[in-house]
């Protein structure tokens, strides 16, 4: 029987962030009164005996865990049998790590001649012993996205944990409260688990057939006890070579650096590893959700590790007291080390969700050492020694992280650099506030709440300045919460070319204006569009990048219009290819294709808006549809549904029509075009007939209607015609019906026939010109990509129609690096385009 086998989708929606970061915060502020109560309860001698039985508690916690959790988490099949043999393994090692930990408590007590420590691990193995009721549970709410149980049940873990520990504190338990608390702390989770725990989950455990979870866990745990022993290594290397007051000044610093893994990372790591190994699972690549990931990261990570190296010593004297002061530069250096680590710190759940658990493990064994070996070469210098030891270690580590990265996920360390580009800024932007204060205050001020106050705030008011200059993508979500909306940026994975640097440059100096103004002076550059949409908007996860522009890059590409050329009506424009009117210097037309309804939604507005007019050609058979074209149809369908390449084929099969071949399971942008291509070699009829059972997601009208329609048709807009089907006219067999029926279904919509066409898919021959002629139709514009130079006198009605070129701007061709629209590539894409002669004073077609 199947307990698992179609798992909710543990995609990172705000909902499940939300409940992470609730989770987080509250559990947080819970342990945050705990730890400033408990630093004036206890001494440093105290937290740092605890320390050392904590961290050695920690190693054996991965042998007890065994990588379970990651193993419910990453099946792809879990089954009642595989649940049940996840419990047993989870029993089985609990009970085994705690009389090992009891068996070693007097050992570890002598080796660091400290009595103390012996009591903390007794305690300490019987919170061993209770540990596994929990732990797999908790694996499956997380496999789930069932993060809600997951809330109630560490909150009250949090609570009998805090107040376990604070009342054995106030009467003079020392050490040993902090490992009482532990016990309460997990007993409560494991009951809290019991009450909250779903329905038919198998909660019996199975003690056979467990080699596949031992197989999996022998190696993620190997892993995770180099981790563990690296992340140790201070604590307990310290604890032996100086003494304890030293691992309890560490221990403090540690904490105080770790606030930004319990802020942030803390509730966003549980769901990375559920979220790769769902996108895995549906074969779509890592690189992107990885690079984001990082990108969202250090716009967090950097500015709060910078600001706290300035504040640290406010920070140490606010929240532990005076007796902590030497927690400080070890903090600073501390605060360097976890800025590096933040770049690989999703790196081994990306790993493991692409199958490579052994990489990652072998990854974790050759940084581990090297951790290790820094802080023994230092620990004979001091605990500061230590702590830039380990900045030294973390770059290493840096390094070693990013070769595999690249090996088993395919993040390029460019690519993961350039991720950060603006993250840097904020930081920057972040560090202005905080280094006034220690200016104004210096290190040692007589109260240290005031510059922390203004120190914080500073910096927050800075990270706001730096995330809108910027155009950080994690700014979309941050700003509306205050009430101001900031474009979206794409995530920047491509370097400018050498050429564009050029152009740039050339823009910028105003070398390329001055060129357009002479060159261009008597040339119409007629501008071609398709779809503008929000990336709000439902329709926009399926729509073809290449054809669709955000409301926000249409409206920059109309200021960069008004600002160059002279922006020109349809009516202008036909005038001119009559020879009844002048067209003033630079003229600009603007038009759009196919007739989406967005074209009426957000792009009209905005024309609206700058007081600019545009010409839309219209498919006239698709008028009042709700579907797209079966070409965007097939689009969003690829694009959209997970394995949707495997259910085309399918479809394909029933009609008798075979699979598509090229295109993975990934389905990329020209996967999908190829397939596309495929299509559109089959009969007409049958790729309608089976595009038509795709189902579509969005739920909203794709083409225009005939409210929309008249509205444009109003001056200073104008409509055109683009066929009646959207068939290339070349492969259409009865023209007069492709082309009339277009010019009476229009003409029966708005009154009054159509006189200008863009011909579908820019394809064309004479025939196709003397039918358009026929038909009614006397301005015709194309696809060819070429500024239009007017030359009276040399059409007449013998001769062939000529074509209008236009130009096609593509929203992914104009965006820079730092993810805005670049004024130099628009410049490029339009200003340096080869002029083409087109006749006016008769007949002429685009």
């Amino acid at each position: 029987m199947m307990a698992q086998s179609a798992p909710a989708v543990a995609t990172v929606s705000r909902r499940s962030v939300g409940i992470a970061f609730a989770t987080q915060y509250v559990e947080l502020g819970i342990q945050f009164v705990s730890v400033l109560l408990l630093a004036r309860l206890l001494s440093p001698d105290e937290i740092g005996t605890f320390s050392i039985a904590a961290f050695l508690m920690s190693m054996l916690h991965v042998f007890r865990d065994f990588g379970v959790a990651q193993y419910i988490i990453s099946e792809r099949d879990l089954t009642r049998e595989k649940m049940r043999a996840a419990a047993g393994v989870s029993i089985i090692l609990a009970l085994a790590m705690a009389a090992v930990l009891y068996v070693l408590s007097g050992p570890v007590a002598r080796f660091y001649a400290n009595p103390a420590i012996e009591n903390v691990l007794v305690v300490m193995s019987a919170s061993f012993a209770i540990s596994s009721f929990g732990s797999t549970l908790l694996g499956v709410l997380r496999r789930n996205a069932q993060l809600g149980k997951i809330f109630w049940m560490k909150t009250f873990g949090a609570l009998c944990h805090v107040a376990t520990a604070l009342g054995l504190a106030w009467h003079g338990f020392g050490a040993l409260s902090l490992a009482w608390a532990n016990f309460a702390g997990i007993l409560a989770f494991a009951i809290a688990g019991a009450v909250v725990r779903p329905a038919g989950m198998a909660w019996i455990p199975q003690f056979s057939n467990i080699r596949a979870i031992l197989s999996f866990g022998s190696i993620s745990s190997v892993g995770n006890l180099a981790n563990m022993a690296g992340t140790s290594a201070p604590d307990l290397i310290m604890g032996k070579v100086l003494n304890m007051a030293a691992v309890g000044y560490f221990s403090r610093a540690t904490g105080l650096v770790q606030l930004f893994t319990r802020l942030i990372s803390g509730a966003l790591t549980p769901l990375v590893l559920p979220y790769f190994s769902q996108e895995q699972r549906e074969g779509k690549p890592l690189v992107r959700p990885y690079l984001l990931a990082v990108e969202y990261l250090t716009a967090l990570a950097w500015p709060f590790f910078a600001a706290l190296m300035v504040l640290a010593y406010p920070m140490v004297r606010a929240l532990y007291g005076d007796n902590w002061d030497a927690s400080v530069p070890m903090a600073r250096l501390l605060c360097v080390a976890s800025a590096l680590s933040v770049l690989t710190l999703f790196a081994p759940q990306a790993m493991i969700a692409c199958g490579g658990v052994r990489s990652s493990t072998v990854c974790n064994l050759m940084v581990q050492p090297v951790r290790i070996l820094a802080v023994l070469v230092s620990a004979s210098f001091g605990a500061v020694a230590v702590a830039g030891a380990i900045v030294v270690a973390e770059a290493i580590a840096l390094v070693m992280n990013s070769v595999f990265l690249y090996r088993v996920v395919g993040v390029h360390p460019g690519k993961l650099i350039r991720a950060c580009m603006r993250s840097a800024l904020i930081t920057a932007a972040s560090l202005i506030g905080p280094l006034m204060v220690q200016v104004t205050w210096g290190d040692a001020p007589a109260s240290s709440w005031p510059p922390l106050l203004v120190g914080i705030i500073s910096a927050a008011a800075g990270w706001l300045v730096g995330m809108w200059l910027s155009r950080h993508p994690l700014g979309t979500h941050v700003f509306p919460l205050i009430g101001i909306h900031m474009r979206p940026a794409p995530l920047p994975l491509t370097s400018p070319t050498l050429k564009q640097r050029v152009r740039g440059l050339a823009y910028r100096c105003g070398l390329l204006s001055i060129w357009h103004r002479l060159r261009n002076r008597d040339t119409l550059t007629v501008a071609m569009f398709h779809r503008v949409l929000p990336r709000t908007d439902a329709r926009f996860a399926g729509a073809d990048p290449e054809w669709t522009m955000t409301p926000e890059t249409f409206d920059d590409c109309l200021s960069f219009f008004v600002r160059h050329y002279h922006v020109v009506t349809p009516e202008q424009v036909f005038a001119a290819l009559r020879g009844d009117a002048t067209l003033p210097p630079r003229s600009l037309l603007v038009t759009f294709d196919d007739g989406w309804a967005d074209t009426a939604e957000f792009a009209q507005p905005l024309l609206d808006r700058h007081g600019l007019a545009g010409l839309v050609f219209v498919v006239s058979g698709a008028v009042d549809s709700t579907a797209p074209f079966w070409e965007e149809q097939v689009f969003a369908f690829l694009a959209t549904t997970p394995n949707g390449k495997a259910q085309l084929d399918a479809i394909l099969a029933r009609e008798g029509l075979p699979p598509l071949d090229g295109v993975g399971a990934g389905t990329t942008e020209a996967e999908i075009r190829h397939a596309i291509r495929q299509l559109g070699a089959l009969p007409r009829e049958k790729v309608l007939a089976f595009v038509a059972m795709l189902p579509r997601s969005d739920g909203v009208s794709a083409m225009i209607n005939r409210a929309q329609l008249q509205q444009l048709a109003g001056k200073p807009h104008a409509v055109g015609g683009h066929g009646k089907t959207h068939q290339p006219l070349v492969k259409v067999a009865d023209l007069a019906e492709e082309l009339g029926g277009a010019q009476a279904d229009l003409a029966a919509m708005l009154g009054a026939p159509v006189a200008s066409m863009s011909l579908p898919h820019g394809t064309s021959s004479p025939t196709v010109l003397a039918a358009c002629r026929a038909a009614g139709y006397r301005y015709l514009f194309g696809s060819a990509a070429h500024l239009n130079l007017l030359v009276p006198g040399a059409a007449g009605d013998n001769k062939p129609m000529e074509t209008v070129g236009r130009i096609h701007i593509a929203e992914q061709a104009i965006i820079g690096a730092d993810g805005r629209t670049d004024p130099a590539r628009l410049a490029g894409a339009l200003f340096l385009r080869a002029r083409t002669a087109i006749a006016i004073g008769g007949p002429v077609s685009g």
